[in-house]
């Protein structure tokens, strides 16, 4: 049985501790320093409630740790586990830069430990069917991948610049501080992984970046990421317009990849929202001429990711998704800040 400790009882959580209910597994214990937040999880779950994750590192009961806590804190949590012995279950982003990223997973590696990173939006059912389809594009040539987000952001000068402006006590902003980036990282990080799983590894870039008056963090990112299966167009954007998007809720988020053999295009629903809206997905077939629609009932991709590794960490296996996930966007990340600053395109220097 999976016995798990979840670290972190922010927003995030809820769609976590679901997901353990219906895989089957044990919550023991909760932790977040703010107690309200946590007691009503530990009521539902008979777990117990701590403000020191140290306790449930402690546990010998314990062998897996779910760590949904601001990314700034992923590197001090996830090192203790993995030298607990314990597998690590991480929200996104694994860290807030590559060098963090990387010590976690060389040391999962190194403990032989089960590591994931959770970038739950590969396991939308449109978009396990998008990866199931790929091999049927053949040569592809071209790809578009965007996350378009309604964050609201004034771009004018000289107005409040609300969750991005800066924190004088901290001397940056909150985001920075509590995700180490803005729109790239918040938004666009999920949309990087996907470009990983269905594209393979960038191995070189040429981003730019909006950074507005009055924040340190970006409000636009664009890129273009040579990968094995050929450029991909990549944004991620802070929109302010309120009904774009497939269903026209001001979410638009796609992918979309063309080959000599068609063409596949996956909506993304809110992240938010998993149990009211779902993803779709097309799939033109260049040699019939026909679009085919694929079209699913609600499901949270949260609960469905939670299953696989559940059912992984049960069997003692990495399973197909690997422990490098992370560390993949993380790199890809501050890839593309660098070459923005340098305003030149540049190599990707994976050293894992």
């Amino acid at each position: 049985m999976v016995t798990v400790g979840v670290v972190g009882c922010g927003s995030i959580s809820q769609f976590h501790f679901p997901g353990f209910e219906k895989a089957g597994a044990k919550v023991k214990w909760v932790c977040d320093l703010n107690e309200a937040a946590a007691k009503p999880w530990a009521a539902k779950f008979g777990a117990k409630y701590t403000k020191d994750y140290q306790d449930i590192i402690k546990d010998p009961e314990v062998n897996t740790v779910d760590i949904t806590t601001i990314s700034s804190l992923h590197l001090e949590i996830g090192m203790a586990a993995i030298n607990a012995g314990k597998a690590v279950i991480c929200e996104k982003t694994l860290a807030t830069n590559p060098d963090d990223a990387l010590t976690l997973v060389k040391a999962s590696e190194a403990a032989g430990t089960i590591f994931y990173t959770s970038y739950m939006k590969r396991f939308f059912p449109a978009m396990e069917k998008m990866k199931e389809l790929m091999p049927s594009l053949g040569i592809i040539q071209s790809s578009l991948i965007r996350s378009f987000q309604y964050w609201g952001i004034p771009w004018a000068d000289g107005v409040e610049r609300g969750w991005a402006g800066i924190d004088p006590q901290l001397g940056m902003s909150r985001t920075k501080y509590n995700y180490g980036g803005g729109l790239l990282v918040c938004a666009g990080s999920h949309v990087l992984d996907l470009t990983c799983h269905l594209l393979g590894r960038a191995t070189r870039v040429y981003g730019t970046q909006k950074v507005l008056s009055g924040m340190d963090v970006d409000a636009q990112t664009a890129a273009l990421l040579e990968t094995p299966n050929g450029i991909v167009h990549y944004e991620a954007l802070g929109h302010s317009v309120k009904n774009i998007g497939f269903l026209r809720d001001a979410w638009d988020e796609r992918v979309e990849v063309t080959g000599e053999k068609g063409r596949l295009e996956f909506f993304s629903s809110t992240w938010n929202q998993p149990y009211h809206k779902a993803a779709m997905l097309l799939h033109t077939d260049n040699a019939t001429g026909q679009t085919y629609q694929y079209n699913y009932d609600p499901v949270s991709p949260f609960e469905r990711a939670i299953a696989f590794f559940c059912a992984n960490i049960e069997k003692g296996v990495q399973g197909s998704q690997e422990r490098r996930t992370g560390y993949d966007v993380d790199e890809l990340i501050a890839h593309i800040e660098k070459s923005a600053q340098l305003r030149q395109a540049i190599d990707v220097n994976w050293r894992l």
